[in-house]
């Protein structure tokens, strides 16, 4: 290979330890690709090696997707797959137009929520310009965007993110191909790294905005006894301003458990949620979402504050919900600090279940006094035959280790009567009502 040599008074930008470690791991992994169906390493080695040894430099572009909040729980386990999908055909659709100031080499998948794409210098100049490269970037960046926005199901736009970086991959005579594509590879992938930290620094500093102006707001959905044609309590989420990028409720917590803000947010989100609940009536159960992690403290604050703002809230009344995912994670540590909050009084929800069957063990063994059937199983109700069975068997599975069934997200009259067929008797969804900040009335057919 001729290539150029670095001059002696010149930088050579390096990439960390850890970026060249992954690179190095991507690579290998990307000698057969199948799954995808885009080329992988071995089918476009040859043309790289050909641009560097005319050009002595091929541009990286490493597209990454960054997820907040809820994707499979709310648009089905399809949802990724579509996406990657749709990227992948938006970056070959791009090769004749944001991408015509350089030639596309090839674009492969890298990783299963990455994207790198080679390009070569423009035919008229022997070198990639940083003006170049940085348009091109900004291009791509903006045309993921749209297509986040405009052409998938809403509310993807709100829930992931696309990073793009840019490097430059040199020959560096010294070291082998496989060498040279590491270090560019790794150059832009902690490109893109920086841009994806610097979003996540904006929805942080955003959500402590919203904690220190008070701008959480409370949404309620009552949970109803069908048969017995009465409100059993209402679930609540906490939701941020209306033009925020946290302003969904799932995408809101995300942000706060990945931050540092996680017990401020959660007191804030409380106490708002607490006082708004004025309309209580004795009897009535209110489910507050919580993390895990802050579970403890959230006990002991309901245990002293929520009686002064809410008197319908003695600790009876209250019911923390978390999602089963979370109790495979510290699991020993997560069951002693739901016991504990049990013993104070409380109760408690696990949501998602038919999400995934590996954590039924584990659902057993925390005895919840409800649990959730995930949104996502309750929609294809009626579509398929499957998940009615696997709600019947959820339902079996209920009444072994004596825990309420709720049907979340119920849309439908027929949904409903399916469901009833199958032993589920608490619903909750926009059949009955739609999210609103005070809580909803509900009236039931005579």
């Amino acid at each position: 290979m001729t290539s150029r040599r670095q001059g002696e008074g010149e930088s050579v930008q390096r990439p960390s330890d850890d970026s060249l470690r992954r690179a190095r791991t991507n690579l290998r992994s990307l000698v057969s690709d199948g799954p995808s169906q885009l080329p992988s390493l071995n089918l476009v080695a040859d043309g790289i090696r050909l641009e560097l040894e005319k050009h002595g430099q091929v541009a990286i572009l490493y597209v990454s997707l960054d997820r907040y909040g809820r994707l499979e729980p709310i648009f089905g386990w399809r949802i990724v797959a579509d996406i990657l999908d749709a990227v992948a055909a938006n970056l070959d659709g791009m090769a004749g137009s944001a991408l015509r100031r350089l030639d596309v080499v090839s674009d492969f998948t890298l990783t299963d929520d990455a994207f790198i794409v080679l390009l070569s210098p423009p035919r008229a100049a022997e070198t990639i310009a940083d003006d170049d490269l940085a348009a091109v970037t900004r291009r791509v960046y903006e045309r993921l965007q749209s297509l986040l926005l405009n052409d998938l199901a809403p509310g993807v736009y709100d829930r992931v993110h696309p990073s793009v970086g840019s490097a430059i991959m040199s020959a560096d005579e010294g070291l082998t191909f496989e060498q040279n594509l590491q270090n560019g590879i790794a150059l832009a992938m902690q490109a893109a790294e920086r841009e994806a930290a610097a979003y996540g620094d904006a929805l942080e500093k955003t959500l402590a905005d919203c904690v220190r102006r008070n701008e959480l707001e409370p949404l309620f959905e009552p949970v109803v006894d069908q048969r017995a044609q009465a409100v059993v309590g209402y679930r609540s989420a906490v939701r941020g301003p209306f033009y925020s990028p946290v302003r969904l409720p799932d995408v809101l917590l995300d942000v706060a458990r990945r931050s540092s803000l996680l017990a401020a947010y959660g007191i804030a989100a409380r106490e708002t949620t607490v006082t708004a609940a004025a309309g209580l009536k004795p009897d009535d159960l209110l489910f507050l979402g919580c993390a895990s992690g802050e579970l403890p403290n959230a006990a002991v604050v309901a245990v002293s504050e929520f009686y002064s703002l809410n008197q319908a809230l003695v600790p009876q009344h209250v019911v923390f919900e978390i999602d089963a995912d979370e109790l495979g994670v510290n699991t020993a540590s997560t069951l002693r600090t739901l016991a504990d909050v049990r013993e104070m009084g409380f109760q408690l929800c696990l949501s998602g279940l038919g999400a995934q069957f590996t954590t039924l063990e584990l659902i057993a063994e925390a005895r919840p006094d409800f649990l959730c059937l995930d949104p996502v199983l309750v929609a294809n109700v009626g579509v398929e035959q499957t998940p009615i069975e696997v709600v019947q068997l959820l339902v079996r599975f209920c009444d072994r280790i004596g825990a309420e069934l709720i049907a979340t997200g119920v849309r439908s009259a027929d949904q409903q009567q399916q469901l009833l067929r199958s032993g589920v008797e608490l619903f909750c969804g926009e059949l009955f009502a739609r999210p609103d900040t005070q809580l909803p009335a509900v009236t039931f057919a005579v």
